[in-house]
């Protein structure tokens, strides 16, 4: 959601394009080419931009000012999830296919490191209280903490089976992370897993 306009941005994964929604009047506005299989989709509000991960193996996040792509930025391998930190302004995006998180400069729109972390990284959260983001590896079972202020992995939790989704709680600081095999949901304050929820099988977004 772009609170600047009103539009709600839908990427639309068979088709390589971005939907977008008037959320005033709840119809679609306008079609937007993007790269091949978009995924994941992010807002800085610090430039108003809406960033989107094009999933195909060579790796781009497009970038949309409005209805229009003004940047295409190479990444990593397969990108998925991807945050905005408003601590630092930059944008994570997960580069499952090169076990890392690419980092984009908002006002440049470059990208200016790359954190390795677990194997297949997909989802990814931004936690404000402590300016850390999650970011979960599907194939190691685990969620890897990055410190924004250095750009370093300052921790790897332990969590279920094949973890996906993940989410920030400004309500109690809690991270929640969907673990798609063990049919569970994972509850981490700051690095310690404090619960594990069962919920339905095959868990995926939070």
């Amino acid at each position: 959601y772009d609170p600047s306009n009103g539009f709600l941005y839908v990427t639309n994964y068979a088709t390589d394009s971005v939907s977008v929604i008037d959320g005033a009047t709840n119809t679609v506005i306008a079609t937007i080419t993007v790269g091949i299989e978009p995924v994941g989709v992010a807002y800085d509000p610090s430039n108003g931009y809406i960033y989107v991960t094009n999933y195909w193996y060579s790796g781009t996040v497009s970038v949309i000012d409005g209805t229009t792509v003004i940047a295409t930025i190479t990444v990593g391998s397969w990108p998925e999830g991807i945050a905005y930190d408003s601590s630092n302004g930059y944008i994570y995006v997960a580069d499952s296919g090169s076990d890392s998180v690419s980092v984009i400069n908002g006002a440049t729109n470059t990208v200016i490191a790359n954190i390795p972390v677990g194997q297949w990284p997909v989802g990814i959260a931004y936690d404000p209280s402590n300016g850390y983001l999650y970011v979960t590896n599907y194939a190691t079972d685990s969620v890897s903490v990055i410190d924004g202020a250095t750009n370093t992995v300052i921790a790897n939790i332990t969590v279920g089976i094949e973890p996906v989704g993940v989410a920030y709680d400004p309500s109690n600081g809690y991270i929640y992370v969907t673990n798609y095999d063990s049919g569970t949901v994972s509850v981490i304050d700051g690095t310690t897993v404090i619960a594990t929820i069962t919920v339905g099988g095959d868990p995926m977004g939070i």
